[in-house]
């Protein structure tokens, strides 16, 4: 029986949920004057979720640091993803109002797509386009049930609706010294004034996630937990499971086929960069088909060996084509480890397409792909995405001005 929860979080504050970029100037610029930005006004990441939660569980003033850490081995979070109205916003996907073609290839029978990739996504419409980065939805159901773009002209976007969900508020203020904790003075002036942005949601909008552990005693209703930055915190509140899990489970898939398309929600981390691990180098799937469990007191390495044993794999599944964004650059920070190297995620909203030989075997791939946590750091929200069909892809000329081209579009 699962132990996943789902909870809406209400800041009590303005949230600092900052980037890669520096905090503060460099020590030998402390002296000029310099002007310093806190980029705080982000959306947060799943792992500053699951940092707060852990943070929250074990928090305890009578209990020594030796004695917690490590006292919450089993705790995993899905989100947050902005709530407003009973509406879940996901971050819209890279290849909205895009279509699939399959690349064409030189006498040696390779196209200039990194490899195993053989396919590509091309825009319906040319030109610049500025799409919101969260989506309804209801406006995601159309992306998954390949609605995007149907009865529209070549020349006009299917642009989705988009919502207010948070903005940046700017705060001015002065640099303290180091030392003595005052505000900082360079040849008797005051000096060292910095602006920050910190992330306010709009009116109505919640943060919805969903968090699983069995080790401690959850907040209650209206307790208040400390996330992100600058000691801003967030309202608990526990509301059913439906309203996340549920809505995302009942998404539509399309008309099954032989192409499915894995769509990140959250982001994902790859030991391989944009590739994930679970694929070997020619792109096939080695996720296998049925789950093996491990028996009681049985020895971790005898398990992974019966596990490789007894696992069925797909026969053809197979990455054609990937639709990635800027990588998301993020660290951190803990009482043991202390700083954390620097990792690339691939971003939210990124998308791969897989092809089987059977329709069968497409449907299985789905159920092996569905709301998994599929990249490291996965018990801390990275790696999960929705699956849907994609209708056969078309082979294309790109050089070729007519309307089989890319220029036709």
């Amino acid at each position: 029986m699962s132990n996943a929860k789902t909870y809406t979080l209400m800041p009590r504050d303005l949230l600092f949920f900052r980037d890669a970029r520096p905090m503060d100037v460099r020590k030998e610029d402390e002296g000029k004057g310099y002007r310093a930005i806190g980029h705080g006004a982000n959306w947060p990441r799943p792992d500053i979720l699951h940092s707060a939660v852990m943070h929250e569980l074990i928090r305890d003033m009578n209990v020594s640091e030796e004695e917690w850490y490590g006292s919450v081995t089993d705790l995993k979070v899905m989100g947050p993803f902005p709530y407003k109205g009973n509406e879940i916003y996901l971050p819209r996907p890279l290849d909205w109002d895009m279509k699939l073609y399959q690349m064409p290839v030189d006498t040696d029978g390779k196209s200039n797509l990194p490899e195993p990739l053989t396919h590509a996504f091309l825009d319906r419409c040319e030109g610049k386009k500025k799409y919101p980065e969260w989506i309804s939805l209801e406006e995601y159901k159309r992306y998954l049930t390949n609605q995007v773009g149907q009865g529209k002209p070549k020349k006009e976007v299917d642009e989705p609706k988009s919502e207010k969900l948070f903005e940046r508020a700017p705060r001015n203020g002065i640099t303290l010294d180091r030392d003595s904790g005052a505000s900082k003075r360079t040849d008797n002036a005051y000096s060292g004034r910095y602006q920050a942005e910190y992330l306010e949601l709009s009116k109505g909008v919640q943060m919805l996630c969903e968090i699983e552990q069995s080790s401690k005693a959850m907040p209650e209703d209206g307790q208040s937990m400390i996330m992100g930055g600058q000691g801003g915190t967030v309202a608990f509140k526990a509301c059913e499971a439906e309203v996340l899990r549920g809505k995302l489970e009942a998404l539509p898939r399309g008309t099954p086929s032989c192409y499915v398309r894995w769509s990140l929600i959250t982001p994902a981390v790859f030991e391989k960069g944009w590739m994930p691990n679970w694929l070997n180098a020619d792109g096939k799937v080695m996720i296998p088909q049925n789950e093996v469990l491990r028996q009681a007191g049985e020895k971790r390495e005898a398990f992974r060996k019966r596990k490789q044993a007894e696992s069925r794999f797909f026969d053809s599944a197979k990455l054609i084509a990937a639709c990635i964004g800027s990588a998301i650059h993020f660290s951190g920070w803990d009482s043991v480890e202390k700083e954390k190297p620097t990792l690339l995620a691939v971003p939210a909203g990124s998308c791969y397409v897989f092809k089987c030989d059977t329709v069968e075997e497409a449907e299985k791939l789905v159920k092996a792909l569905h709301l998994k946590r599929l990249s490291d750091l996965g018990e801390k929200g990275f790696g999960i995405g929705v699956c849907s069909y994609l209708l056969k892809p078309e082979a294309i000329d790109l050089y070729k001005d007519d309307e089989t081209s890319i220029n036709g579009f």
